[in-house]
């Protein structure tokens, strides 16, 4: 079993380094966007749309390093619902209707056609996924690293 994690360590480093570095990276643009006076109604339109679009970018990197883990200890999960049940299963999530939550959230952005729906979505990262993602990866660090 060792040998297949260590086929598999490089690529699992990598790929946890730049999940990290996504997630500093959202954490700035809201820190960016907390600062913007409430009457810009273009620059907050701007920093919703990119907290929503890193925050995408995020989930996918998420789920494909838990693919990536769980296959280097030789289970083979090819879809995000299933790597969020197996980290829940493995303690590496605490929370499995926030991660219910994260995936159907990622799912609907793409058919958002509302105001209401974008802010809705942008203050569940911010308050919810946003830490859930933070504390799922300094989990598999102390596994992985």
């Amino acid at each position: 079993m060792s040998d297949l994690f260590n086929k598999y360590d490089e690529s699992i480093r990598l790929s946890y380094e730049y999940s990290f570095r996504m997630l500093m990276h959202l954490k700035n643009i809201i820190s960016a966007y907390e600062k913007v006076d409430g009457n810009d109604e273009l620059a907050n339109e701007v920093y919703r749309d990119s907290i929503i679009k890193k925050y995408e970018m995020l989930e996918e990197l998420v789920w494909k390093l838990l693919s990536k883990f769980f296959k280097s200890r030789g289970l083979e999960l090819n879809n995000p619902r299933s790597c969020y049940k197996q980290a829940f299963k493995e303690g590496l999530i605490e929370d499995i209707s926030i991660w219910n939550d994260v995936l159907g959230s990622r799912n609907s952005t793409a058919h958002i056609y509302n105001e209401e729906d974008y802010e809705k979505i942008k203050g569940k990262i911010i308050n919810e996924y946003t830490e859930a993602v933070e504390k799922l990866l300094l989990k598999l660090k102390e596994r992985v690293m």
